[in-house]
């Protein structure tokens, strides 16, 4: 119905209406934040999620004009930071730091949470592939030289990751399965103490986010053997993907995003999105993303968001294949 067929002074109540229902939400917006923000890290100091949440959070307190606090809640893979988020009053400034390792944990036990449903994704933050590395001293060239080794010495060649049931232990598990070979997982709470194990020799191999292996690869501390994405990575372009390595199709980014609960309000969520994505185009913090081996996605929250639900299903399988459990 046009304007023109509803009478003047019921038009009149209707805007009147329409105004008095769009005030308070703008005047929400403009009043929030009203103190410093907490990005809760659900774990150590250090890591990829902690670098990308301090780097970005500088941006944000430009932006927003408060504080934001880093509070570091690690255990019980990422669990006891997205419990303490959920203790947090309800009053739109305490938000998660989460990664891909974080989303799936309902798929290995009962939670009373879900990435997917509790909490609502307000921006991609970084995305760096995986990376097989080795020590110089292992005399490893390529993931072929260690499907030759692990054949002769079936499940005990080693390689680490940063966690039973984190993204990396289940990127091994994958190319394990699709190139047939036996190796030890050799879980670690962090990839920090992974790659120093890997340098003394304690396990063979590891499986870990580019952020922390670069600088040991730059140095010659490490060999790359394989990357995990299907393209080559910028960030190392001689070394080959898994897929060129053998596996059939391995495809696998690791991401670090920031949620907030899924009760908080829209033009609070929409506030937060800008501050994010503004501090994101900012050319000091994308260079600083970059020289931790971070790269930035332009994926919007609802594609991100299904990206968290079609990984999970994919995971899922494998982890019912391969038998795999946080024990």
């Amino acid at each position: 119905m046009s304007n023109a067929l509803i009478p003047r002074s019921r038009r009149d109540l209707l805007l009147s209406l329409l105004g008095l229902a769009v005030a308070p939400t703008a005047a929400l917006a403009q009043e929030w934040p009203r103190k410093s923000l907490t990005f809760v890290v659900p774990f150590p100091a250090g890591g990829s999620n902690d670098i990308a949440a301090r780097v970005v959070a500088e941006g944000i307190r430009k932006g927003l004009g408060q504080a934001v606090v880093i509070e570091n809640k690690a255990g019980a893979n990422g669990a006891l930071g997205v419990e303490a988020v959920l203790r947090a009053p309800n009053d739109q400034h305490t938000f998660l730091i989460a990664s891909d390792s974080v989303s799936l944990l309902p798929l290995f036990r009962a939670t009373p949470w879900d990435l997917t449903r509790t909490f609502t994704p307000v921006a991609a933050l970084s995305f760096q592939p995986i990376v097989v590395v080795t020590a110089p001293s292992s005399g490893l060239k390529s993931i072929q030289d260690l499907q030759a080794l692990a054949k002769t010495r079936p499940n005990q060649i080693s390689y680490a990751s940063s966690g039973q049931g984190s993204i990396q232990h289940l990127v091994g598990e994958l190319f394990c399965q699709q190139l047939n070979m036996d190796l030890l997982h050799v879980p670690y709470k962090g990839g920090g103490q992974a790659v120093n194990d890997v340098l003394a020799g304690q396990v063979t191999a590891a499986v870990l986010g580019a952020a922390a292996v670069l600088p040991h690869i730059k140095a010659g501390k490490l060999i790359p053997l394989a990357v995990s994405t299907r393209k080559r990575s910028a960030m190392l372009p001689d070394v080959p993907t898994l897929i060129e390595s053998g596996a059939k199709d391995i495809d696998v980014s690791q991401w670090s995003a920031l949620f907030t609960l899924s009760s908080t309000p829209a033009p609070i969520l929409a506030r937060l999105r800008r501050s994010v994505e503004d501090a994101l185009s900012d050319p000091d913090i994308r260079q600083r993303l970059t020289n931790a081996a971070m790269e930035i996605s332009n994926v919007t929250p609802a594609d991100f968001h299904q990206r968290i639900i079609q990984d999970r299903k994919r995971w899922a399988d494998l982890i019912t294949s391969r038998k795999i459990s946080l024990e």
